[in-house]
């Protein structure tokens, strides 16, 4: 059994959009508070605030979290995906997986779906240059078909 990691998938590309645009929600944040300010004399806007900066941070933080500790790692005849915070773990066979689902053009960063042969879709967000990570999942499903093959 496989060991050693070929490598392991990266979510940075979408981390470091979404630290570039904090900015920017802190902006709308801010508008949004006014606009109830101005417009809604009735809402407690001290509340309002409150309430609205905690859920602003919390889905902050939950991306964040998702970064940095959500980890798919490529083996040579397996991958395994791995969620630091609860320990949870899934190890998927390239031999189980019957279609990948991509976006058709490269990007920084995209979803993948993995369709494996008992109908489940296995779900990889945010991943960093999606086709070059198919790519990869393919020739290594190639690499372990012949691997069994000739076994």
């Amino acid at each position: 059994m496989d060991k050693k990691a070929i490598f392991k998938i990266g979510r940075d590309n979408h981390l470091n959009n979404l630290l570039g645009r904090l900015p920017f929600l802190s902006i709308i944040y801010i508008l949004q508070c006014f606009m109830v300010y101005s417009y809604m004399p009735d809402v407690n806007v001290g509340d309002f605030a409150i309430y609205m900066g905690l859920f602003l941070i919390g889905f902050v933080l939950s991306l964040y979290v998702h970064d940095k500790y959500h980890h798919v790692i490529i083996y040579k005849s397996h991958m395994v995906i791995y969620f630091e915070p609860l320990r949870v773990s899934k190890k998927i066979l390239y031999d189980d997986i019957i279609d990948i689902v991509a976006p058709t053009n490269e990007c920084d960063y995209s979803s993948i779906f993995l369709k494996l042969k008992n109908d489940q879709y296995v779900s990889l967000h945010f991943v960093d240059y999606p086709l070059q990570v198919k790519e990869v999942i393919l020739e290594l499903k190639k690499n372990s078909n012949i691997t069994q093959n000739a076994a």
